[in-house]
């Protein structure tokens, strides 16, 4: 039964991981266009492109929520279904 628990909160942290790593993607995209909008409309406006000193410069950083865990037996799909079938009896 403990073991079921774990495998059911296991899928349910990777979930939740896979779901952070798609908004921070998703998040990055759109700063990407904005990035590029604020630039087109300078360009637009004053007739030319932002000075090297206006620019944000990003640092390309890993954004980590907790330890970097290897993928063992224990998450596979068939353990996590299984997990949630013993939970459903």
């Amino acid at each position: 039964m403990q073991q079921a628990q774990v495998a059911f909160l296991q899928g349910e942290r990777k979930g939740q991981e896979n779901l952070k790593t798609d908004l921070v993607r998703r998040i990055k995209m759109l700063e990407y266009a904005l990035k590029q909008e604020r630039a087109k409309y300078h360009k637009l406006k004053f007739g030319t492109d932002l000075n090297p000193g206006e620019k944000k410069s990003e640092p390309a950083e890993q954004v980590s929520n907790g330890p970097v865990e290897s993928v063992t037996l224990e998450n596979s799909p068939l353990v996590w279904k299984e997990g949630r079938q013993l939970l459903r009896q």
